[in-house]
């Protein structure tokens, strides 16, 4: 009788345990009581040639509409890791910056909408870092454009470094920190200077150059007036054409050219009853002194796309404005998110578009 209540002891604890040891085999997949948010993507970081980053230290910066969060984070085994970042579109730029090596050694950039994406593939391609000054005469020149140009299909290096144009600091000195590996073209100039140099961009090392500037060539500076003298001067000759014209019809000509002239040209030509109309300033709604403070404050690119919605009366579609100016769709929301954190230009959903408009503090 003992030997059959043992017996029946073991059969119900081994019936009662076995949900345990089922939830144990599969401890990876979440329990059903338990649902994902839908901010919640899935992500896989590999190396170009495929591999997996193991156990490797990211930094990802996620760019969004709300505004940008830098995560810190190591990938598991086999290069997986998950991140939580709500609901919306992000562009995220990501980097693997070894501490043993000078420079950043791998980039990464992608860009993918919540919650519509359950899982992101990060591919990471071989990048180096260029540090350099410019210099005339030997002597450090600050505040000259620095621009950088490498080949590359791989990460998107003008995101990631957020433009391919700096400014060089009081030292002279100048940072690009993520660039794809090979052979790269970095120049500086100034309103009377130029120069460049080639640099080879080593993984995970940290290049150095230091570009000196001459004075430009005078070609480059005689062209552009010359061309603006020809036009100031067919214009003349066209003027006194016209008046030695105009000056040799007799009455009867003229009062033919009259008749003959559509009505539609009549009334163009006809005089206002109550004097010339003024035609508006292009900017004359906002004030100049604001205008011209705020653009001394810009890029190259930024300053193109304030001139551009002031020109327009204060506002602009997203898609005009890259129809117009022909500036890369990624490029131009990621100078557009910059004019609006610096309280410039206000953005507006509009259907599938946006819509820029000027800050209000920029108005008489």
């Amino acid at each position: 009788m003992r030997f059959l209540q043992a017996a029946l002891l073991l059969f119900l604890s081994m019936l009662l345990a076995s949900p345990m040891l089922s939830a144990a085999v599969n401890d990876t997949e979440p329990p059903p009581s338990a649902p994902i948010s839908e901010g919640v993507v899935f992500a896989m970081a590999m190396f170009a040639n495929g591999s997996p980053l193991q156990n490797a230290p990211i930094i990802a910066l996620a760019r969004s509409p709300k505004g940008d969060t830098v995560y810190r984070l190591i990938t598991g085994p086999k290069g997986r890791f998950i991140l939580s970042l709500g609901k919306g579109k992000y562009e995220l730029d990501s980097l693997l910056d070894y501490p043993s090596t000078p420079g950043i050694d791998f980039a990464s950039t992608t860009a993918f909408e919540l919650p519509s994406t359950e899982n992101a593939t990060f591919i990471f391609y071989s990048a180096g870092s260029i540090s350099g000054t410019v210099l005339q005469d030997g002597a450090l020149v600050s505040g000259a454009r620095v621009r950088v140009s490498c080949p590359s299909n791989s990460f998107d290096y003008d995101r990631i470094n957020g433009g391919t144009q700096v400014l060089s600091g009081e030292a002279g000195d100048f940072l690009f920190r993520a660039l794809p590996s090979g052979t790269c073209q970095v120049s500086s100039s100034t309103d009377s200077l130029a120069g460049s140099s080639e640099v080879q961009v080593q993984p995970g090392q940290s290049s150095a150059v230091s570009i000196e500037l001459k004075k430009k060539a005078p070609g480059t500076d005689i062209l552009p007036i010359a061309a603006v003298a020809f036009v100031i001067v067919a214009a003349l000759f066209s003027v006194v054409w016209l008046l030695q014209k105009k000056g040799k019809e007799t009455p009867e000509e003229t009062a033919r050219a009259a008749l003959a002239m559509p009505a539609e040209a009549h009334r163009q030509n006809a005089k206002p009853l109550h004097g010339p109309r003024a035609e508006p300033e292009p900017w004359g709604e906002f004030d100049a002194s604001k205008v011209k403070a705020v653009l001394s404050t810009l890029s190259e690119r930024e300053r193109e796309i304030v001139r551009f919605l002031l020109k327009s009366g204060g506002r602009a579609k997203r898609s005009q404005l890259q129809h117009k100016l022909l500036i890369p769709k990624t490029s131009l929301l990621r100078n557009l998110r910059s004019l609006e954190r610096k309280n410039i230009v206000k953005l507006t959903p509009f259907g599938r578009n946006l819509l820029a408009e000027i800050a209000e503090s920029l108005f008489r």
